[in-house]
């Protein structure tokens, strides 16, 4: 059946894609673009109704939920994709900035599902968070951006707890390197921010602005080489589209959707597996390795 869905962040990367796969398939998307170009390349698509739309803006949230409401077509489903980018120490960013990525990847989806709860709960829908593989894991340089992820994800189980009584299912999708312009887009900002480092971390953003500004060329057998850190392989968007299109039409929809390489993912388990093995390294929370497990034995054949 023909669902209408609301996706922000559609002008370009990911969301443009979902915007595309959903249409594609027949469903009505309503598309959350920021800029008038972006509205205007969205305009006359077959299934695509495009919305202007500033996940930051609480006016413009206000007149997203009234048009489509007053459409007459509900809505089955919100796609909270919209997020900001970005690399740089702590001491680089400038609260603005802190402020600004935490106000687009966390209250941003907060704003979103909260403004269209009602129209969700009449239809019994779903809301699908674009999380990241970050939102597991992170290391130098990403400590920001991966703070709004890990706040997602905590966002995700919160809410898909608060809504399971009233058949409205969360859902959070985790991808690893997909290939999109959020990197491009976030340069000059992740540049500025590298060029603002001050002693000691500034030789070794130096070095960091050098590598971006003049990168050296692949080693000839990079692409059969398996992928590593220094040799990554970034996934199609439709990876993103597929899990998505499962959170948000499967009978029974995961909470959690981790897509990627299968170094990405092995990256992820291992992460987990450290962070189990830190939280029982204790006197007070401590398991056998046997006890370990078994635990472990249970919960996988409770999900069988």
């Amino acid at each position: 059946m023909r669902k209408a869905i609301l996706v922000t962040g559609a002008s370009t990367g990911i969301g443009r894609y979902l915007a595309h796969y959903l249409a594609e398939r027949g469903h009505l998307v309503y598309a959350a673009v920021r800029k008038q170009s972006d509205f205007a390349a969205l305009s006359g698509l077959e299934n695509i109704v495009p919305i202007q739309l500033d996940v930051t803006d609480v006016a413009q949230i206000e007149t997203a939920v009234t048009h489509i409401t007053s459409q007459g077509t509900g809505l089955y489903g919100l796609v909270n994709n919209a997020g900001l980018g970005g690399l740089g120490g702590f001491t680089t960013w400038s609260e603005a900035e802190f402020q600004q990525i935490f106000d687009v990847n966390v209250a941003g989806p907060w704003r979103l599902s909260n403004a269209f709860m009602d129209l969700l709960l009449a239809s019994q829908g779903r809301i699908v968070n674009i999380g990241s593989q970050g939102g597991t894991i992170s290391k130098k340089w990403y400590g920001p951006y991966s703070m709004t992820k890990h706040a997602l994800e905590a966002y995700t189980v919160a809410l898909h707890e608060e809504l399971r009584p009233y058949h409205v299912h969360v859902s959070i999708v985790q991808p690893g390197g997909i290939v999109s312009n959020i990197g491009a887009n976030s340069m000059p900002d992740t540049l500025a921010r590298f060029r603002r480092a001050q002693p000691p971390f500034a030789e070794e953003a130096q070095q960091i602005i050098a590598a971006f500004e003049n990168p050296a060329p692949p080693p000839e057998a990079a692409e059969g080489a398996p992928e590593s850190e220094s040799n990554r392989k970034p996934s199609s968007p439709e990876i993103v589209a597929t899990a998505v299109y499962h959170a948000l039409f499967a009978e029974k929809p995961r909470l959690r959707y981790l897509v990627g390489t299968k170094w990405e993912g092995d990256r992820v388990i291992h992460a987990l597996i450290e962070k189990l093995l830190d939280a029982n390294d204790s006197p007070e929370h401590n398991y056998s390795r046997e006890a370990l497990v078994a635990l472990l034995d249970d919960q996988l054949q409770a999900r069988e």
